[in-house]
């Protein structure tokens, strides 16, 4: 039940998103000069504005995938430190179970 609610809510929600960036195609000027709002020193565009949230969303996308990774380097260095010395305690036991040629092992007495 609550994977169908997921699901109908992000539905409805990518739905609410392809309405909203069909319904504004103007162009727009991105501009990132506050002082100046008629001639901007550093501006982008025209661009339509779906162009522009859209690359907004995989600007976000990306820097929060990276942000993600780079949090997890300590458990990837442990995890791949443990594996590590798994591989080297398998191996241990395998040395130790398997009997030297040559050598005769002491009979079990009862």
């Amino acid at each position: 039940m609550r994977k169908l609610m997921s699901m109908l809510l992000m539905g409805l929600l990518g739905l609410l998103l392809i309405v909203f960036l069909v319904s504004n195609l103007q162009p727009v000027l991105i501009s990132l000069d506050p002082f100046s709002q008629d001639d901007p020193a550093f501006a982008i565009g025209p661009m339509p504005l779906w162009v522009a949230m859209a690359i907004t969303l995989f600007i976000g996308y990306f820097l929060g995938a990276m942000g993600m990774w780079m949090s997890g380097k300590s458990t990837r260095k442990k995890a791949s430190a443990q594996k590590k010395e798994i591989k080297q305690m398998k191996m241990d036991a395998e040395a130790s179970a398997t009997p030297v040629t040559g050598q005769t092992l002491p009979a079990i007495r009862r």
